[in-house]
């Protein structure tokens, strides 16, 4: 296993490396099939496979997006453990209905479609599909699962998400965990606290209406 790790860290670097010296961003093309990351490339078809993932990569300008399978052996999470007691993490106290990524509404770093599979998780824009982690994941927005085992901080979920701590700002689906805390929910939150926009109930919680 540690071998695995080291070529994978070897291969990273190299990765990274020979992509900082293209110069141009029309010469940087899609990858199929395998692509390594971090990755400058706007799409990878098939695996994309790496320590950490392309959220890391915040020098362009255009979404980098991956279809299919993504495995991160490490994920972002592993740099920010102190995220873990960030108060950021409660979007339920966020007042802002729109999403916003850095200076733009528009312009967005990562989007997932597919599986995300991440050792310490991930910090996205959106995720189309399913994300996996034993530890967190922050993200803009999910369609789909989000089950990380111990957080799930998104601003908007459409779906199901599952953790010992659910936090969002908009809820479209089933909150599964220990605590769960939403500004805005349509559906039901299953847990041992359960906070929402209507009221705050051990064990079942729900809303249909804004």
């Amino acid at each position: 296993m540690r071998l695995v790790l080291t070529l994978m860290l070897i291969a990273t670097v190299f990765n990274s490396y020979s992509q900082d010296q293209e110069v141009e961003e029309d010469t940087i093309k899609n990858r199929y099939i395998v692509g390594l990351l971090p990755n400058k490339s706007p799409n990878i078809y098939g695996l994309a496979l790496g320590l950490i993932g392309s959220e890391v990569r915040c020098d362009k300008f255009y979404t980098k997006k991956s279809h299919g399978l993504n495995i991160q052996l490490l994920g972002q999470g592993f740099f920010t453990p102190f995220y873990v007691f960030n108060s950021k993490l409660n979007w339920s106290n966020y007042e802002k209905d729109t999403l916003t990524y850095g200076d733009s509404t528009d312009v967005k770093r990562v989007v997932h479609n597919g599986l995300l599979i991440s050792v310490f998780g991930t910090f996205s824009e959106d995720i189309n599909g399913v994300s996996i982690s034993p530890w967190m994941s922050m993200n803009h927005k999910v369609n789909g699962l989000n089950l990380n085992l111990l957080i799930n901080s998104t601003h908007t979920m459409n779906g199901l998400s599952i953790g010992l701590y659910n936090s969002t700002y908009k809820t479209n689906g089933v909150q599964v965990g220990l605590v769960n805390q939403t500004k805005k929910l349509k559906g039901f939150q299953f847990g041992i606290w359960n906070v929402n926009n209507k009221r705050k109930l051990p064990f079942i919680n729900w809303c249909f209406t804004d």
